[in-house]
């Protein structure tokens, strides 16, 4: 019994911290989402693995537009090139100055090789603040009603697997109630003995009938039903003992 309650103990606490993880990463993705704009910033999902092992790939970036006079050389930006306007992110190698403008040259961090042409510092739409790794992957699945839909689906499920260990779990005993109920038979079992005592009788003259009986092994609080037939017994001893005393003293004239 003790290493079931033990073990439901135990899977309840993987529940709970399974549910706690959920929540985090749903409000996770909501700020990346959403918190993001409001801020002046945007989340970006990294599709490829040119720039691991700074980015991996299926990381979120969160990334703040910038003067294109400001860039610098080891700034890692985000760029629309090309017709299709193709964003990636690659790290700034050099700054070119010319009368048209400012121009980068860019590079993956895992490219042995810069990317071949210039970009105009005007096609960043900003620079990188924050990495955080598989965030991107979260973002997609959250981007789709199906993916919503699964993660609901768990926390539901591991709502009810909670909800249905703790009502499995063993409740706790009473410790210190059955502890006072203990002391406190014991003090009545004293305050007897010294009744008996006043009149200096042998317990041994006691009959063995009337004698108390041994204190039960249980620590339950006794109902008021026991409460009350054990105060009768105690009576009703006390009243056989004075009866047998009173036949046993001697006569006096």
């Amino acid at each position: 019994m003790r290493i079931l309650a033990g073990a439901s103990v135990a899977l309840r606490r993987i529940v709970d911290i399974g549910l706690v993880v959920v929540v985090l990463v749903v409000l996770l993705a909501i700020g990346l989402a959403r918190g993001a704009p409001l801020l002046g910033r945007q989340s970006i999902v990294i599709g490829g693995g040119s720039m691991e092992p700074t980015i991996g790939l299926g990381s979120a970036i969160v990334i703040h537009a910038v003067d294109p006079a400001s860039l610098m050389v080891d700034d890692i930006v985000s760029m629309r090139v090309g017709p299709a306007q193709t964003t990636f992110t690659h790290r700034i190698v050099a700054v070119v100055d010319r009368e048209d403008g400012r121009w980068i040259r860019t590079k993956g961090d895992a490219n042995a090789a810069p990317d071949p042409t210039l970009v105009p510092a005007s096609a960043v739409i900003g620079r990188v603040e924050l990495i955080i790794p598989f965030a991107g992957y979260l973002l997609a699945v959250l981007s789709l009603p199906t993916g919503v839909m699964f993660v609901l689906g768990l926390a539901a499920t591991l709502l009810a697997v909670a909800w249905l260990l703790e009502s499995v779990e063993p409740e706790p005993r009473p410790i210190r109630r059955a502890r006072e109920t203990d002391q406190a038979a014991e003090s009545g079992e004293s305050g007897e003995s010294g009744e008996a005592g006043e009149d200096r009788e042998p317990r041994a003259a006691e009959p063995a009938a009337v004698r108390r009986a041994p204190k039960p092994a249980s620590v339950a609080r006794p109902t008021v039903r026991e409460q009350l037939a054990r105060s009768r017994e105690v009576r009703n001893r006390r009243a056989r003992w004075q009866a047998d005393r009173g036949r046993r003293r001697p006569a006096t004239e």
